[in-house]
């Protein structure tokens, strides 16, 4: 009897507040958990990747890895961004299936992805300005040159990584996956 008047004393909605408040907190401390990391991995990066400079990674070794749980069986180009002083224009050719590139703000944040399809060469080229309202330019159109042929994708950023991944499909393709790994640029934009 004295566990059915126990039971009859808990207030449903003092359980219900308590079940709310675990949920609020566990979706907070979900969510600052990047922010309150004490090495992000952008922090770990910028030290090894010059600035709007595309950089061919070596492969990934147990010992050597420039981010934690990189794909040992993928060939990595990472260029660390910054859009401060102008404009950054990313390409890179993605042969097929199994490659990819994607942008990342310094919070780790996805904010573009490219893959390659089958039977296909997919080109990306990124335009990465700066956010908010400040001018970056005149336009090719409007100085009275020609348009340009490619078809740019703008993306506001300030800074952050892009990465081009490959598939490293072993040693005797190992020379082909690096000549195209490093035709992938990252450079400030021409004025």
């Amino acid at each position: 009897m004295r566990i059915l008047d126990l039971l009859r004393r808990i207030e449903l909605r003092a359980v219900l507040a308590a079940a709310v408040a675990a949920a609020i907190l566990h979706i907070c401390a979900t969510l600052a958990a990047p922010y309150l990391a004490t090495a992000p991995p952008y922090s770990r990066l910028a030290a090894a990747l010059p600035v709007n400079a595309m950089k061919l990674m070596p492969p990934i070794t147990r010992a050597a890895q420039p981010l934690p749980f990189l794909a040992p069986d993928a060939r990595y180009a990472m260029c660390r961004f910054d859009t401060s002083k102008s404009p950054v224009i990313i390409t890179a050719n993605l042969p097929g299936v199994g490659w990819s590139l994607a942008v990342y703000t310094t919070a780790g944040d996805n904010i573009y992805a490219a893959t390659g399809l089958a039977n296909q060469e997919t080109t990306a080229a990124i335009r990465l300005v700066p956010s908010g309202d400040r001018f970056t330019g005149l336009t090719p159109e409007s100085r009275g040159l020609a348009p340009t042929t490619r078809q740019e994708l703008s993306i506001a950023a300030r800074q952050g990584v892009v990465i081009v991944r490959a598939p490293d499909r072993g040693l005797a393709y190992q020379g082909l996956t690096e000549a195209m790994l490093a035709t992938a640029t990252c450079a400030p934009a021409a004025r």
